[in-house]
């Protein structure tokens, strides 16, 4: 991961509400136009917390992603302005922005769970279009999860999320025991 083009921009309503910024057939648009603009490794999640672009470039496309993104939106009334956007353009962004993030998140064990589980969902549609992309954010999120001093609360609820996305990966490699193997290894029995 040393050279990595990853790069993720990250949209979110100035004001927090309990709705997607925009509609599952709208993600649908904006990801057929950015396959083909960007090419085959995009993949965008869409929570009630905001919508993220994942795409491998050596070029940042933020004017375009937000252009376009505007296009979708600007129907329903809304401008630049009713938007925070972060493009995060390197490895150190990235993981600053996760420890950032992830700390808000923590703080508020409900925005959490709700947010995990729909984050986890989506990466398990994604995973067989996308594997690469997913498997380098979860190496990265493992590694900073690894650096949070988390309760057991918080663990036990991200768990479920991480057995069931590490299934769907083991399941495209058809590997058993492996899958066998991280489940016993993640049960709640051998967490100290």
């Amino acid at each position: 991961m040393e050279d990595s083009q990853l790069k993720i921009l990250n949209i979110s309503g100035k004001r927090f509400k309990k709705e997607l910024l925009i509609s599952s057939k709208e993600v649908s648009t904006l990801h057929i136009f950015l396959k083909g603009i960007i090419n085959d490794k995009v993949m965008i999640i869409n929570t009630n917390v905001g919508l993220d672009v994942y795409y491998h470039s050596s070029v940042c496309y933020k004017d375009l992603i937000v252009n376009a993104f505007l296009l979708l939106t600007t129907c329903s009334g809304k401008s630049i302005n009713d938007f925070h956007i972060k493009s995060l353009n390197s490895r150190i962004d990235i993981e600053n922005e996760t420890n950032r993030f992830f700390d808000r998140l923590i703080k508020n064990p409900l925005l959490f769970k709700s947010y995990t589980k729909s984050l986890f969902n989506q990466l398990k549609i994604n995973y067989n279009d996308n594997s690469e992309l997913i498997d380098e954010l979860l190496a990265l999120w493992q590694t900073k999860i690894l650096e949070t001093n988390l309760d057991s609360n918080i663990l036990n609820t991200m768990i479920p999320h991480i057995i069931t996305l590490q299934d769907t990966y083991f399941e495209t490699f058809n590997q058993p025991i492996l899958k066998s193997l991280i489940k016993e290894t993640l049960k709640d029995t051998r967490s100290n």
